[in-house]
């Protein structure tokens, strides 16, 4: 259990113009996902909040809606939590890849039919139908992956592999704190695409070939399920609108009706209604 002082120190960082009268440790509770300890900060403004801190799920606050209960705000953490997260038997934190519930159906599909196909008995030839079949679930993620980019820039017409992934990145990873996991991310994939094209037009082929590329692009599958599944939490809701960080202190706006923002990267301020934030839990 965290001490007082450090539950102030993250109120502080979290947030901007509260002063803090009175912080209570309210309980600790046994969930699913962690043990959770649960605070009440009391603050001057006379906007209280629930502060959440477990050992294996991020600390995280939440302003207390009239005739909010703890109940209430803790079973909405709990809610937010497991929509990124689980943990295993062991207490480790994990996250899951993408496999019952694939935002890729047709993909599935097809990634089943090479699996089934895929055996020491084919020749280089028979192999080398393999690899087309691996470019086709290429060039089916490429069109997805347009047509997903479409939805915040109808004007992008591009349709190869290369462009349509980066600017996807763009939009489901953004800003410059992003970089590395964008990065990371395209060149995997653009490693695996130029490795496919290469065996499909190798002569000699091998089944050690076609795995190695067949299990690439299930990653990369899987990657980019996990994203389009993640830009829709409500982490990745509230941005900066200048340059989209995620990383912001809130205050309460004076008319009691908003809450504003500063980013802490670029310290651009702006306002979020109250409403909107209670639709993002």
């Amino acid at each position: 259990m965290k001490n007082i002082k450090d539950i102030e120190t993250y109120f502080y960082n979290e947030t901007a113009d509260f002063r803090v009268t009175e912080i209570k440790f309210l309980e600790t509770r046994a969930s699913y996902l962690d043990q959770i300890d649960c605070y009440l900060v009391i603050t001057d403004q006379n906007i209280n909040f629930y502060i959440f801190s477990g050992t294996c799920v991020p600390m995280n606050l939440y302003p207390i809606k009239k005739d909010e209960t703890l109940d209430e705000s803790y079973y909405m953490h709990l809610g937010f939590m497991a929509e990124f997260c689980s943990q295993s038997i062991n207490n480790n934190f994990i996250l899951d890849f993408i496999r019952d519930y694939s935002v890729f159906p047709i993909l599935d599909r097809k990634l089943n039919e090479i699996y089934k196909s895929i055996n020491l008995n084919k020749n280089a030839s028979q192999l080398n139908g393999v690899a087309n079949q691996i470019r086709d679930c290429y060039l089916t993620l490429t069109d997805y992956l347009m047509n997903k980019v479409r939805t915040n820039n109808s004007n992008f017409k591009n349709d190869n592999f290369k462009d349509n992934l980066e600017e996807f990145l763009k939009t489901a990873l953004p800003g410059s704190q992003s970089e590395t996991r964008r990065n990371v991310i395209n060149g995997i994939a653009q490693k695996g695409w130029k490795l496919n094209s290469e065996l499909v037009h190798k002569d000699s082929v091998t089944v050690f070939d076609i795995l190695i590329s067949f299990n690439t692009l299930q990653l990369i599958i899987s990657i980019i399920s996990n994203l389009i599944v993640g830009d829709d939490m409500p982490f990745n809701k509230i941005k900066c609108p200048n340059c989209e960080s995620e990383r912001f202190t809130m205050l309460k706006a004076e008319n009691q009706k908003e809450y504003k923002y500063t980013c802490k990267d670029c310290k651009t301020s702006f306002d979020v209604p109250v409403e909107d934030i209670a639709k993002r839990f």
